[in-house]
Parts: C-alpha cells; structure tokens; sequence
C-alpha cells in the first residue's frame, strides 16, 4: 500500500517502536488510553494520531485518549468504529471516518466527517506549507493542553487476583502481557479484534476476556475469538457498555458477556453472563 511521506500503519499501539521517525500514526488500536499511553506515543516521537473510537462505550472510554493526547501536545483523532475494522490499521487508512477531534485537530481544519485520508493531507499540508494563521491555531492549541508532565508510573501494569479461588491476571491491555503469563486467565481492556488475539496465542494464555469495542465493522471488535478456540484458549468478550476498554479491572467487575468462542462455549459460558460467573467455568 503506498503511503504518503511521515504515515506510519499500525495494527496495535504495542507495535510502536522507540526508534519511530513517522510523525503521523494511523492505528488500528482504540482511542481509550491514558495520560502514560499518550506520554509513551509520544516519546515515539508521534505528532499525529488515528485511532478506532470503540464504539466509544461506557463513560465514553473509547475516546478518552483524546484528552490526554491533547495534553502531550499529539493531534489526535478517532475513527468511527461502524466505518473501519478495530484493529486493522490498513481499513482505518482506506476507509475510516473521523467521528472525535482534539482541539488541535480542529484547529488545522480537520472536522468530523472528514476520511482519515483527507485528515492526513490537511496536516501534511499544515506540517510543510503551514500558513501564519495556522501556525498561530496549532501552537495556541498546544499551549492550551500542557500540563505537567512529572508524574510517570509503570505502563505496563498487572494485577493478580483471585475469583472464588481462581487465580486471575488483570491488566489493562493484552499487549502489557509477557512471557510469564503463559496459562493465565486473563482479563483485560483491549478490544476482540485479530492483533489483540494474536498477543493472546503469543504469550499462550488460557483464557481471556476482552472488551467488544461496540462489535462494530464486520464484527471487528469479536473477529478474534474463532482463531482463539482452534488454538485452544477460551474466550469471550463484554459488552463496550457495560465495562470501559482500556480499563481491566472494571471488565472483570461489571463486565457482561456478548461473545462466546466455541470453546467457552463448551463449559457452558453464555452471553450475559458476567465474566465473575463465567471465570468459574474455566
């Protein structure tokens, strides 16, 4: 796929590399995140980023990134979940429709509705041929978002806990995993989609629920879970509704289930049914 000069594709934020010089970043991944996810883009040395709304969901989780990618000073975007595949950064280029902006966005002119493609030429063009007006909107733009960034914790935090006994790593992504999580029951904020399913048969987990992310496009926001029950791990998703993506502890908490793969299935997991109640079957 040809891509214009500075665009980078990827399917998840976990593939971002420290060594990143692509100032632009259309991603397939959610625009939830936090303000350490943000500060991490950035440290990428990202100055633009799409990413999937997830169905936007409970307390609006889907695009809450938006605020703190705005105070790391990132022009940041979200997608409509309905117009490309979660996870599939190559649909988010040819397909995605803009549905939230940051300030700094709209301060180039970009504006809901607008393709991600047509996004991208309007920063492009701000970035090489910047006119005094829109320097003058970007940079008060900036201003406005910085806060302090002093405070920095660990990203990549799990949590081990336990459901009636049974041993239960929660964390708010999929991609935070590593090699010592093989044959946990994870829970975790990442969407269902097929680069979220591919860091669950990397590091070999038993079981995990993911967030729906609203379903979405062909059923994105679920695509993983059949690839999931051949490679022998159980799998659901929760409602984006009831527990917010990118928020581990509030799937495992309020969490209801939407989907089952066959696997989970066969021990009886049943949509509605909470992941408490479902964990116990496992």
């Amino acid at each position: 796929m040809e891509l214009p000069d500075g665009v980078i594709l990827l399917d998840s934020l976990g593939d971002l590399q420290a060594s990143n010089t692509s100032p632009i970043l259309v991603c397939g991944s959610h625009c939830g995140g936090s303000r350490n996810l943000a500060r991490q883009v950035k440290n990428c040395r990202v100055k633009a980023v799409f990413l999937n709304n997830a169905g936007i969901g409970k307390n609006q989780a889907g695009i809450r990134g938006l605020i703190h990618y705005e105070a790391e000073n990132i022009l940041a975007c979200a997608v409509d979940h309905n117009s490309a595949e979660i996870g599939i950064s190559s649909d988010t280029w040819k397909s995605g429709i803009i549905s939230h902006t940051s300030s700094q966005a709209k301060a180039v002119g970009i504006q809901i509705g607008d393709s991600v493609q047509e996004a991208v030429s309007k920063i492009i063009t701000v970035f090489k041929h910047p006119s005094s007006t829109q320097i003058s909107n970007y940079e008060s733009s900036i201003r406005n978002g910085i806060e302090d960034n002093n405070n920095k914790v660990d990203l990549k935090k799990q949590t081990q806990t336990q459901v009636d006994g049974v041993a239960v790593t929660v964390t708010d992504s999929i991609t935070f995993l590593n090699e010592e999580n093989s044959g946990d029951i994870v829970v975790c904020g990442s969407h269902g989609g097929l680069s979220a399913g591919g860091y669950a048969q990397k590091y070999r987990v038993k079981a995990v629920f993911f967030n729906d992310a609203g379903i979405g496009k062909n059923n994105a926001g679920v695509k993983s879970l059949k690839s999931l029950s051949d490679a022998g791990i159980f799998a659901c998703t929760v409602d984006c509704n009831s527990s917010e993506i990118f928020n581990g502890q509030d799937v495992l908490v309020n969490g209801v289930i939407t989907v089952c793969n066959q696997l989970a299935q066969s021990r009886d997991i049943k949509k509605n049914m909470r992941v408490k109640e479902a964990i116990k079957y496992i």
